[in-house]
Formats: C-alpha cells, sequence, structure tokens
C-alpha cells in the first residue's frame, strides 16, 4: 500500500492519534502527567518531516522519560519503531496527514559548526567535576576547614558549563558569589579552587578572598563578587573596553535574580543598550524563593520584561538543559559578533541546596525537592548521550571516578599548601602595598612619604 493512499485515507491521522493516546497512558501509568503539558511535546509527534533521531531525542528530552531507566527498554522499542517508518516514509514519500499542519523546525546550534563544537563527553566530565567539588568544599566547610560563606552550584551545572561551551577562551566572564563552578569551567584548577576555599597561598586569589572571590586573570575569569549586582557594572565596563578596542569578544555576566531590583542593575542596562555593547546579561533564576516555595510564573516573565524596557532583546531557556543553553548563547553570541549589542537570558534552574551552607532550605518540601532531582542536568545528558551512542555506562563510571580522584586530590593539596604570610596580608589593599597594620615601619614610612607628595602635588 502506498503512502499516498495511507495520507489520504486517514490512516496516518489515526496513527499518530494512537501515538499521542499510548504515550499519554504510559505517562499516566509512571504518575508523570504534568510533563503532557509541557510546550511543543504532542506538536512534535507531527514532525514528520524531521530526522528521526532528532525529533524522538527531543520528545524524550521534554518529556523528561530520561531520568526513568525502568522505561529504557520501551523507549528503545518506540525509537527503533520511528526509524523504521521514517526510512521506510523517505522511500516512497513523506507522511503528511491531511487535516494537521506540519510546524517548522526552529533552527538549532547556530553560531557554531559541528567541528567546532565542544565535546559534549568533556562537557559532561566538566559537570561532574564541578558536582563532585561542590560536595566535597561541603564536607570540608562542615569540618570546619573552610571558613566564611559558602555558596554551592549543585543542580545549576548546565548554566555555566553549557555557556562556556558556547563561547571561546578569550571571552570574558564575570559573576556573582557563586562562583566556585565558573572558575572551574574557565580551567582554573581544582587545586587552586580548592585551597581558595582553605585561604591558603596557592589559592586562585592567594588566599585572600575565600568563597566568594574567586579570580583567574589568565583564564578571563573575573570574578567572584559578594555585593548583589556589584559586578553588573563592572561587567558593562568590560564590554565596553572590548567595543574600545575594536575586538570581537564578548562578556557574560552571570548573576542571580535578587539583583534585578538592584539600582546598579537598571544603571548597568541602561549603559549597555545606550552603546550597543557586547554583552550578555545571564540571569540563573532558581524555581524556588528563599523563605517561600512558590509558582513564580508570573514574576519570572516580569525580569525579560525588564530588560526588553531597556530595548534589550531578551529570552528564557531550560537551565536543566545542557544543549538548549549551550545552544542559544551560542546563537546570541554569534549575533553579537557580527554587530555589536546586548543580550539577557533568563536562565531557569533549580538548586538543589540552600541559599549557603548556613541556609537548611526548609522553606520547601521534601517532594518538591525530589520532583525537581528527576530532571538532574547531569542525568539528563548522560542519558541523552547515551541514548545516542556517545557514551557508555562504564564510561560514566569512570568519568565520575576521575572527577572524585581530581577533587580529593584537590583537599590534599589545599592542606598542605602554606599560609598566607601575616606581612603579606595587606598587600593588595592599596596599589603600592600594605599601610599601617601589617606593614613593617619601613613600609609605613615608605607609604606615607608617597602619600604626602600626591597631597602635595594635587594643592
Amino acid at each position: 500500500m502506498r503512502w499516498s493512499f495511507l495520507a489520504e485515507s486517514g490512516i496516518a491521522e489515526d496513527t499518530i492519534a494512537g501515538f499521542h493516546c499510548r504515550f499519554d497512558n504510559l505517562l499516566c501509568s509512571h504518575e508523570r502527567v504534568f510533563v503532557v503539558k509541557r510546550s511543543g511535546v504532542r506538536e512534535k509527534f507531527c514532525r514528520t518531516g524531521s530526522v528521526a533521531h532528532d525529533w524522538t531525542a527531543s520528545i524524550q528530552r521534554h518529556a523528561q522519560l530520561d531520568v526513568f531507566p525502568q522505561l529504557a527498554h520501551q523507549r528503545f522499542r518506540f525509537y527503533f519503531a520511528v526509524c523504521c517508518l521514517h526510512e521506510s516514509g523517505a522511500k516512497h514519500g513523506e507522511i503528511a496527514s491531511p487535516r494537521r499542519e506540519v510546524p517548522s523546525r526552529r533552527s538549532g546550534m547556530t553560531a557554531m559548526q559541528p567541528g567546532e563544537q565542544r565535546d559534549e563527553v568533556e562537557m559532561l566530565s566538566l559537570m561532574l567535576l564541578i558536582r563532585r567539588f561542590e560536595e566535597r568544599a561541603s564536607q570540608q566547610y562542615q569540618a570546619q576547614k573552610i571558613g566564611g560563606f559558602c555558596h554551592l552550584y549543585i543542580g545549576q551545572e548546565a548554566v555555566v558549563t553549557g555557556a562556556v561551551a558556547a563561547v571561546r577562551d578569550d571571552d570574558y566572564i564575570i559573576t556573582a558569589y557563586r562562583d566556585h563552578a565558573h572558575a572551574l569551567a574557565r580551567s582554573t584548577s581544582a587545586n587552586a579552587c580548592m585551597a581558595e576555599l582553605f585561604g591558603k597561598a596557592t589559592g586562585c586569589s592567594r588566599g585572600l578572598g575565600g568563597s566568594m572571590h574567586f579570580f583567574d586573570r589568565n583564564n578571563h575569569m573575573y570574578g567572584g563578587h559578594a555585593i548583589v549586582a556589584a559586578h553588573v557594572p563592572l561587567a558593562v565596563g568590560m564590554a565596553f573596553a572590548i567595543k574600545y578596542r575594536g575586538e570581537d569578544r564578548v562578556t557574560l555576566c552571570f548573576f542571580c535574580d535578587g539583583a534585578i531590583n538592584q539600582g546598579a542593575f537598571h544603571e548597568a542596562l541602561n549603559l549597555a543598550a545606550l552603546y550597543k555593547l557586547p554583552i550578555v546579561f545571564i540571569c540563573e533564576n532558581n524555581l524556588f524563593a528563599m523563605g517561600t516555595s512558590v509558582k513564580r510564573s508570573t514574576s519570572l516573565k516580569q525580569i525579560v520584561d525588564r530588560a526588553e524596557g531597556y530595548d534589550i532583546p531578551g529570552e528564557i531557556v531550560d537551565g536543566m538543559n545542557f544543549r538548549e543553553v549551550r545552544d542559544k548563547i551560542a546563537e546570541i553570541v554569534d549575533s553579537i559578533r557580527k554587530e555589536s549589542h546586548p543580550a539577557f537570558l533568563e536562565v531557569r534552574t533549580y538548586r538543589y541546596r540552600g541559599h549557603s551552607m548556613s541556609d537548611p532550605a526548609s522553606y520547601r518540601t521534601k517532594e518538591e525537592l525530589e520532583k525537581y532531582r528527576l530532571d538532574d542536568p547531569i542525568t539528563r545528558l548522560r542519558a541523552q548521550l547515551t541514548r545516542e551512542g556517545k557514551l557508555t555506562n562504564e564510561q560514566f563510571d569512570l568519568l565520575d571516578k576521575r572527577a572524585k580522584e581530581t577533587v580529593l586530590a584537590a583537599v590534599k593539596f589545599a592542606e598542605k599548601s602554606p599560609q598566607l604570610p601575616i606581612e603579606k596580608l595587606f598587600d593588595y589593599t592599596y596599589v603600592d602595598g600594605g599601610v599601617a597594620a601589617g606593614a613593617s615601619p619601613a613600609k609605613s614610612d615608605e607609604s606615607a612619604a608617597r602619600t604626602a607628595a600626591i597631597s602635595k602635588e594635587r594643592r
């Protein structure tokens, strides 16, 4: 029987409707009815002109089936059947439902060709390194080997990993106080990061910054800033320098939704829009509020609206999806390199730990946390790569083992590293070295003489 006859007779449409019904029943049986409501799931069944691998993988991703290992066998049979259907259809002509309009495919990654993309297994390895580093940091903090504040990134790994996968190594990155992952993503060694947490001289900021002030100029990672939204104007200044020098670099500025209500944030956006600066404002927005666990779809939309109020284009992406973050940032960065302009990206994610180590996160329920753990960004990317034949379970276990070994070695390195000498404590308070407390009498006299000379010149 020819494919054209099937289409005209309505059998094809009935078949697709049958797929809908069976798919719904499958979800109901696993108490995941809510995922059917996610935008685009049903429509993707009608993409009969798409390559089978692409659209079936997309369906599974949006339906959150990747986190159910017990469904692996059913998924494989479904995937195999669809592939056969499309291979046969390619020979005889595509099936087109006479009463359904086939939606156009959204373009995927536009900024980088496949040969330029960073290896996804490598990026998964980076996500594992970040996760294991943060877990070990939590352990060392509880053992009182790390002092001060400590903010973890567990659950948000896909955001910064997707971002660095979409840009060049010479592009600028600046962030707020939750900065461990950003330093690791920018190739700062785990040894230097852990030593900084321990306050040791071998740390990436020589032990003077601690958890909230990671810094690595060689890898173009410019903080680590503790005051909410204070680094956003600095990011604008970096973007202005790029444009002033005529470079094709881009600045990525990460911050949380708490920065949106700060005046510095709005001043920065105003300047970025006025001078059309090459900067991407990336709001790492958690899907729960401190103190309350509520649905915030309306307030979340207002974040993008505020950016658009400055004539800065804004979009929302799934921060638990590495590929979606990477592709969208790559698309934006490609546009900026062609013609300088600012852009705003709200990345909706879910952090599995509290605001800081001192926050027990008692304001959210165990059921809410477990629901979002099913959408773990590492589990999702692992399932995608495994399904596509790019990763085996043995390879994943090896990557995880290496990440754990690297972090454990970093702890030992930090423990054995020397403390910063007391006489060095004030070296970076002022450009020319320490004054007053902590400085030797000779250095204090020299500094006082320089200060007096400068004052005399100003008169």
